[in-house]
């Protein structure tokens, strides 16, 4: 690893040392060095339009592309404040930075869900998803949630709920459905009793780790035969609690969403409003359309 690399990642490590922000920007930055073969000062503009197109070539997706991009930015802007003649930052936003419509959010049918859960047969692991698909936890809060942030056994006019160290530091409280309480409660009954003060351990008893998460779930897919990701369950909560009639800023606060349009994206992929709008449409058009000498 490049020297002014091993800082930066150091530097982010101290500024938020519970994200995952640095494991990502650090891997992003060993691959654009890698594939440059030069150091931080020799590149230019055009290096990062070059790098652009191998990205692409490979079929690497836009947001995949835009977020190396925010970290070799990143990382020329810490060049700025670390060094007294620092290179000038190669990347530029209105030039580099490729524009995307917007996507809506990919949530998971109903179906499919109840086969990969059918196949999730470890007390940790189903807590796990559990927590992602009825709390809408993250990967990265799974992999931050302590015992200490547990609150399991409230008072009679609350729920038990968890304290979870989101994006950018950000806290917010997540509150447990029935279903995440009692597969929450299986695990810990099972937990190891060892030293440390993370929920979920891995084989060696130490945390375990967001990457682990991810390839456990890819394993379950396989076995169930269909292909969802932790964010998935994510967005699948999100959708469960639009279908359910919930106040979009009562969602906002239940996500962790600091802008309320982010959330709003959640409304489009069941909107009921739409859908009811569209069946009644529908009846009258085609029943003018059958008056009309139309096919059956």
């Amino acid at each position: 690893m490049l020297a002014e690399v091993d800082r930066f990642n150091k530097w982010l490590r101290r500024r938020s040392p519970r994200a995952t922000t640095p494991i990502h920007y650090t891997n992003d930055l060993k691959l654009f060095f890698t594939w440059a073969a030069r150091g931080p000062a020799e590149i230019t503009v055009r290096s990062v339009d070059a790098f652009i197109e191998h990205c692409q070539s490979l079929g690497h997706s836009v947001a995949t592309v835009n977020r190396r991009l925010a970290s070799i930015r990143s990382f020329y802007r810490f060049l700025e404040l670390d060094g007294d003649e620092p290179p000038s930052n190669p990347v530029l936003p209105k030039r580099h930075f490729i524009r995307q419509g917007r996507r809506l959010p990919r949530d998971v049918e109903d179906a499919d869900l109840k086969r990969l859960f059918g196949v999730v047969d470890s007390p940790r692991d189903r807590a796990i998803y559990m927590l992602m698909l009825r709390c809408g936890l993250r990967v990265s809060e799974v992999h931050n949630l302590s015992l200490g942030d547990l609150y399991l056994n409230p008072s009679a006019a609350s729920l038990p709920r968890l304290w979870i160290q989101g994006k950018n530091d950000t806290q917010r409280v997540a509150y447990l459905s029935r279903q995440a309480y009692v597969a929450l409660s299986a695990w810990l009954a099972v937990r190891p009793n060892v030293d440390g003060s993370a929920v979920f351990l891995n084989r060696f008893g130490n945390r375990l780790h967001a990457n682990g998460i991810q390839v456990l779930l890819g394993r379950y897919c396989r076995r169930a035969g269909v292909w969802i990701t932790c964010h998935q369950l994510r967005h699948t909560f999100a959708r469960h609690l639009v279908e359910a009639g919930v106040p979009v800023t009562s969602i906002q606060k239940l996500l962790g969403h600091v802008r309320l349009r982010t959330t709003q994206t959640y409304l489009h992929i069941s909107d009921g409003a739409v859908q009811a709008d569209y069946e009644a449409a529908m009846r009258e058009i085609e029943a003018q359309f059958l008056g009309a000498g139309g096919e059956r």
